[in-house]
């Protein structure tokens, strides 16, 4: 990526699996000559506040690095970071990093690092999480991959592929679609099982009858095969 483009606009989430449980994070940055930077990564024991606070800490720390177009926003759906970024730091900051009440404040150490991350007329820009917002999806996916293990981040500028391409120009539902092909390999190629609700939500809820019989089926490229009376398994059809 060049370091002379300008970013136009930046997308964070968080994910986690239990609260505590494991994490993931996810972050994007989109540049004037329609590239894309995506970033992520996870932790084994975290909580889905930090994980929030994570995605958007390192993209602020990427950010620094270009020019940012006139009145950038960072957009998220967490208002737990807007509202610290935006308002509760200052009071923190009077009180001697201490709430109102007195108490210590949570995740202390990413909000003093968030803090120091500040850069000048970038705003924070509320996004309602599963609405249907291409970015938000988007990293939305990337932190819930990682918070299983898996990682789909791409830098647009250095792969051309024609998958890469497709997702970049492509409408939202192709995109989508592409997206969930990936997932789905990455789940045959680790071997990993899902659960039928996990299953249903994956390939959709138009293939709920198939998951409820808990028989063998097949899915576009793929042999979903019930497994030990609980879980099912992915295999490629060309496998």
């Amino acid at each position: 990526m060049n370091n002379k483009n300008i970013a136009i606009e930046a997308a964070t989430d968080g994910a986690c699996s239990g609260n505590p449980g494991p994490g993931g994070w996810g972050g994007l940055i989109i540049f004037d000559d329609d590239t894309v930077i995506e970033i992520g990564g996870s932790e084994r024991n975290t909580t889905n506040n930090r994980m929030e606070l994570t995605a958007a800490i390192k993209t602020l720390e990427k950010l620094r690095n270009y020019k940012l177009k006139e009145n950038f926003k960072l957009r998220t759906d967490s208002k737990y970071v807007i509202e610290g970024y935006t308002k509760w730091i200052i009071n923190w900051k009077k009180n001697g990093w201490k709430t109102s009440s007195g108490k210590d404040v949570q995740n202390l150490d990413l909000w003093k690092k968030i803090d120091q991350l500040r850069i000048n007329n970038l705003e924070m820009e509320y996004v309602k999480g599963h609405s249907g917002d291409k970015q938000n999806d988007r990293v939305d996916l990337i932190a819930t991959n990682y918070s299983k293990g898996i990682s789909i981040v791409k830098d647009y500028k250095e792969s051309n592929t024609i998958e890469d391409i497709l997702k970049k120009t492509a409408p939202a539902e192709i995109q989508k679609l592409l997206s969930i092909n990936e997932l789905i390999h990455k789940f045959a190629e680790k071997k990993y099982l899902l659960s039928s609700n996990e299953l249903s939500k994956l390939i959709g809820e138009e293939n709920s009858l198939s998951i409820e019989q808990y028989k063998f089926f097949e899915w576009r490229n793929w042999r979903l095969i019930p497994t030990n009376n609980k879980y099912w398994s992915i295999e490629n059809k060309k496998s």
